[in-house]
């Protein structure tokens, strides 16, 4: 599973990229921490595909530890 600073070898911006696409979406009511909404973003707007595993640290330890269903 990549972490944010190994993809930005290949994509400087993603952690930008990220936050950007993380405060949209909780401003517009949608899921902040849908991996694969985040995925088909950065995509979108040329960015090189971050992988099908979702990012280490795409979500905080305390977020996964709220949601063993998820991440159990």
């Amino acid at each position: 599973m990549p972490t944010f600073d190994e993809l930005a070898a290949t994509n400087p911006d993603i952690r930008a990229q990220y936050d950007e696409w993380r405060a949209q979406r909780a401003e517009s009511g949608e899921d902040p921490t849908d991996y694969e909404a985040f995925r088909a973003h950065v995509m979108e707007i040329g960015g090189p595909d971050p992988g099908e595993t979702e990012i280490v640290d795409f979500v905080g330890a305390e977020f996964k530890a709220e949601h063993p269903e998820r991440y159990g």
